[in-house]
């Protein structure tokens, strides 16, 4: 239906339903029209990069459709646009890059703060059985809070942590060990991406640190930085 409706549109123009009162006032959309994104013309449009991330830019308000832009690449205009277009798209970009840094400088500074901590102890045998159980209940967390911090919710992310410090302190317990040296030994530290400045843990495994940077957050900033670096 979408396709039969889309060769209708070609053939006899996107106004072939409405009626006479409606034509006078209609004017058919091109590419130059003010309405129409420039940013998706020539490259992207950053609104398209963070759809259902911490970084959502919500819907662009202009006018995104592969027939206009196919009528831009063919317009004999097309080369003279494109740097007027670039130009704008790169100042929208700035101001992103400019606002994400600030994040960034704000979570290394928070991160700087943490104190460094020794490796654990080796874990007791015969201690291995209850050790366990509370280990997959660790790394479960961890999971939990890696997708926080890739979502920037640091504070609930920080507060899965501290029930991490409470299993922690029964494992210190099961070893006899001090409760504070294994606790600490134990807690794994938050890391923080130049890139997209998700938090991540640090050393953490290689499938989830591939996980974020095939991430839409992760990809969509290398792409606007990329874009920033090639327009310099």
């Amino acid at each position: 239906m979408d396709a039969q409706r889309a060769l209708l549109d070609e053939l006899m123009g996107a106004a072939r339903n409405l009626t006479e009162d409606e034509r006078k006032g209609y004017k058919e959309v091109t590419w130059d029209d003010k309405e129409v994104c420039g940013f998706y013309m020539v490259r992207f449009c950053p609104h398209d990069l963070f759809v259902n991330t911490r970084s959502d830019l919500g819907a662009c308000p202009n006018i995104h459709d592969p027939k206009l832009k196919e009528s831009f690449e063919k317009d004999p205009r097309h080369d003279a646009y494109v740097p007027r277009f670039e130009a704008e798209l790169a100042h929208f970009c700035e101001k992103l890059v400019m606002d994400l840094d600030r994040r960034v400088r704000r979570g290394r500074e928070r991160l700087d703060q943490e104190v460094a901590i020794p490796p654990p102890p080796p874990i007791s045998a015969e201690k291995s059985e209850q050790l366990s159980v509370l280990e997959e209940k660790i790394k479960n967390l961890l999971e939990q809070v890696e997708t926080l911090g890739e979502a920037g919710k640091v504070d609930e992310a920080e507060a899965l942590m501290r029930k991490v410090d409470i299993l922690n302190a029964e494992k210190t317990a099961l070893t006899q060990q001090s409760q504070n040296l294994l606790m600490l030994a134990q807690e794994k530290k938050m890391a923080l991406c130049e890139i997209c400045g998700s938090f991540l843990i640090a050393n953490d495994a290689a499938e989830r640190t591939q996980s974020h940077v095939t991430g839409k957050q992760h990809i969509g900033y290398g792409m606007v930085r990329d874009f920033l670096e090639e327009h310099k």
